[in-house]
Formats: C-alpha cells, structure tokens, sequence
C-alpha cells in the first residue's frame, strides 16, 4: 500500500509540473500556427542518419593492471545536412561534424517531447515527418525496421523522404506509407525521385532511374 501510495503521488507531481509547464510556458502560450513554425525550424530540414556502432573492445588501465572493457554494439542517430551524402567516403569525418549524436536505444530524438504532455503530442512525430531519413545499409534498415521493429508504424507513416543506397525491397517500402520521395545514390551524386510523380519505386536500370529522377 505504501508504495501504490508513493506511486500515485509521484503521478501527481508529474501532473501538476506538466501543467505548470503549459500554464507558465512562454512558448506554449504562443498560437498554435506560431509555435509550428518554431518546431519545424528548431526540428526539420535536416537528415537523420541510423548507424550501426559495433561492439568495442577496449584495454583500460586500472591500478597498474590491464582489465579488458566491452563496449555494446547499438544504434546511433545522426543528425546531418539535408543534402548531405550519408555514404561519403570520408565517413569518419562526417560523424565528428553531426550537430546530434546519440544512442538510438531509448532515446528521445527531440529533449522537448519530455518537458509536458503539450509538447509531447506536438513534437513527437515532427522529426519524422520533417526530416529526411537515411540509414548506413540495407541490411541495417532491414533490420532496424523489420527484425528489431524500432520505428513504430505511426512514425514511419509520417516518414515524407527517404535516402536509398540501393533499390527498395517491397516489404520494406510497405513500413513507409507516406514516402513523397526517395534520394538515389546513383555512383558519387544523389538523385531525386519525386514519388508524385513517378511512383514507381521499383525501378529495372540506371537508365530508368535517370528518366524518373533528377539530380540533388
């Protein structure tokens, strides 16, 4: 009893911060239109890259002694320039001039989805739908989005642009109902596929591609 006690005043503590957020809020008693605005510039226009960072061995020196640390392989968020290749060959140096980088492993992509329950229903799927959405390789979106299921489908529904290195298996093309268009890597430049266009994703050959797209 103690701890459902202890529980449901820890729940109305959160309430009550919550609220005093939306009340006392500058930001939150702005219009609605208005504060759209300020999201999409403080949340969109940029691309958010999954990588996978393998698992790490490292040889720290404790007390004169060599203990052997492991490092968990895991996901990481990148947030790049829009246009941005996300397969450049100076890949090392991409990673060091991220804005973001985090673990993708419970973590929230945007800090303010976390302040009030508000902001929480009005940002949570804006850096989805803002940004473009690139992933290291095909094998690792295959398994982020269809083994590991880590995008929910309501996020993936909002997903607009998508950075493809190579043609899009059909399963995986059905997880992003909402694509308006995919970016090629097509050798060393990227190409623009409007999907209103030309919807048709699966396409035979370069030169096909080249006739429904255009450069980026």
């Amino acid at each position: 009893m103690q701890d459902q006690g202890s529980r449901e005043a820890r729940l109305l503590t959160n309430a009550a911060r919550y609220e005093a957020n939306r009340v006392k809020s500058r930001l939150l008693r702005l219009p609605y239109e208005l504060r759209l605005q300020i999201y999409t510039i403080l949340l969109g226009d940029r691309q958010i890259h999954i990588r996978f960072v393998p698992w790490q061995y490292k040889h720290p020196v404790k007390r004169s002694k060599t203990d052997k640390e492991t490092v968990k392989g895991h996901f990481r968020y990148e947030v790049l320039p829009k246009r941005q290749d996300p397969w450049a060959s100076d890949v090392e140096q991409l990673w060091e001039t991220a804005e973001t980088s985090v673990d993708a492993a419970g973590a929230r992509i945007t800090l303010l989805s976390g302040v009030c329950r508000q902001l929480y229903n009005e940002t949570m799927l804006l850096p989805h739908k803002l940004n473009a959405w690139s992933f290291e390789s095909m094998h690792l979106m295959e398994r982020y989005i269809l083994k590991d299921n880590r995008m929910a489908l309501h996020q993936r529904k909002v997903i607009e642009v998508l950075y493809c290195r190579e043609r899009l298996p059909k399963d995986l093309q059905k997880k992003f109902k909402g694509l308006k268009a995919i970016v090629w890597k097509d050798g060393m430049r990227l190409r623009w596929q409007d999907l209103e266009i030309f919807p048709e994703v699966a396409w035979k050959d370069r030169r096909q591609l080249l006739e429904q797209s255009w450069r980026w």
